[in-house]
């Protein structure tokens, strides 16, 4: 099919290049040189960009013959670096800060034929070279592209396209994450009959579309219609284990349930912190690592319920955050999760609990400074926690919640900042007390140095003492026998 455009669309095409003004104009005067090539097109995400009116970093090009000629002009002409990308198969890039020109040869003898064999219809058209700069603007679409991408379809060429990649499964979800529409449900069928396949494809290349879309406001939305297609389990296996699992009457859902409603409030409150921390959106929120670390460890705070669930008087879950960090921990390797990303995730889930307990003991009377700064010192990224345990609150709706439990939790968490700030204050101070101190009072370096100091640390904290003096009696009278 041959779709027939105005001029404007060609202008649109050159706005939304999002190229620096310079290399824009020698783009255009590269392609200008080859306007009288029949087998040199524009393709792909390039095109379907154009027709959402989304601006693009990169560029994608297709041609039948003399690829790699064209590839090393291309280089010297925009002074871009050269990165063969799969030369076996004919695909080259060029690269230059945020900015990729992808080049690719014929899959077939024509370019209807390679269109064919793309992913996605709305990936399948082509823009001839020669028609930027003729008066008929011309886009080639043999599958229907365009008509799927302005009806928000997100829909397979056919069952082979997947098959022969089946990374094209996550990428469909992701491109449903991206707000491109809904997947049809013949293409919903054909992801579920091969989601076997996914663990076929390099871990890497599964990483990175499960971090596109954790890195968008649909993840929820996404991980949810994965989960009904039984692709979320492929991935992550421990999930399928928490289907059915009960819990007590605090929650109104059972653990799977509940696992993926936190990820829905995580990504709410992230959207609009104010509204359920009552904190403006700071900068870290930005940060990708942020996102994807309070979405991971909100999906699976309560993994490791399936693993330690029991009944005697009532249902219990002893241990189930450690147990739930280990099994996170084990998936993640397996996906090359970066390793300081694995770690951090670790430490959220892992300290989930201990918010709630600790506001227990406040509530009760007993909640002393050094189990609060215990928490600081364990979890240094408490704003992390702050989302990821008031996502399991608002997760939990069960009639024995309490109903101003959030607000609660909202205060001691602002006691934890405040704390927070106080020792990052303190500890910019010169030490009252050395381990130079400890060795004059005839204490010999050991483990009971930590012991002491941190010990000091809470007396300077809850301002026990007026001098050095003081301290150091203290000191002696508690420890003076640790000294042999």
């Amino acid at each position: 099919m041959l779709l027939e455009f105005d001029e404007t669309l060609r202008e649109s095409l050159f706005n939304l290049l999002n190229f620096p003004q310079k290399e824009k104009e020698l783009i255009i005067s590269f392609l200008r040189k080859f306007k009288h090539r029949e087998d040199f097109y524009l393709t792909g995400g390039t095109v379907r960009s154009l027709f959402i009116s989304e601006k693009t970093t990169d560029l994608d090009f297709t041609v039948k013959k003399e690829i790699i000629s064209l590839v090393l002009f291309a280089k010297d002409f925009l002074k871009y670096h050269f990165v063969p990308l799969a030369p076996e198969l004919g695909i080259y890039r060029l690269a230059k800060g945020e900015n990729t020109i992808d080049f690719t040869a014929f899959r077939g003898e024509t370019i209807e034929e390679d269109l064919k064999k793309r992913d996605f219809t709305f990936n399948a058209m082509a823009i001839p070279i020669k028609s930027l700069f003729e008066n008929k603007f011309i886009v080639l679409d043999p599958c229907s592209g365009y008509r799927d991408l302005k009806g928000g379809v997100i829909r397979a060429i056919g069952e082979e396209n997947i098959t022969e990649d089946p990374l094209r499964i996550l990428r469909g979800y992701r491109f449903f994450a991206y707000g491109y529409g809904n997947i049809e449900e013949n293409t919903r069928r054909i992801f579920c009959l091969h989601k076997h396949k996914i663990n076929l494809c390099a871990k890497e290349r599964i990483l990175q579309e499960l971090l596109y879309i954790l890195n968008t406001f649909k993840a929820f939305e996404t991980f949810k219609l994965m989960d009904e297609d039984n692709i979320l389990t492929e991935i992550f296996p421990y999930l399928e284990k928490t289907r059915g699992v009960p819990q007590p009457s605090f929650h109104h859902l059972d653990v799977a349930g509940h696992l993926l409603e936190s990820l829905k409030w995580a990504e709410e409150i992230l959207k609009d912190p104010e509204k359920y921390l009552g904190m403006k959106k700071i900068e870290e929120m930005k940060d990708v690592d942020f996102i994807v670390s309070v979405k991971l460890a909100s999906l699976f705070h309560d993994l490791g319920k399936a693993f330690t669930f029991d009944i005697k008087d009532r249902i219990t879950f002893y241990g189930h955050e450690k147990v739930s960090a280990e099994l996170f921990k084990e998936m993640a390797g397996r996906l090359k999760f970066k390793r300081d990303l694995i770690n951090r995730i670790y430490i959220l889930i892992k300290n989930h609990m201990r918010p709630f307990h600790l506001l227990n003991e406040k509530e009760k009377g007993r909640l002393t400074l050094r189990a609060k700064r215990n928490l600081i010192r364990d979890v240094p990224y408490l704003k992390e926690l702050f989302i990821v345990c008031m996502a399991d609150s608002l997760a939990s709706q069960g009639p024995d919640k309490e109903p101003d439990y959030e607000e609660r939790l909202k205060l001691f968490f602002y006691e934890l900042f405040e704390l927070k700030e106080q020792i990052e204050k303190e500890s910019k101070k010169k030490r009252i007390i050395t381990g130079n101190d400890l060795i004059e009072l005839g204490f010999k370096p050991g483990p009971i140095f930590k012991e002491i100091l941190q010990d000091v640390e809470i007396q300077i904290l809850e301002k026990r003492f007026k001098s050095k003096e003081e301290i150091l009696g203290y000191i002696k009278e508690k420890y003076g026998k640790e000294k042999l």
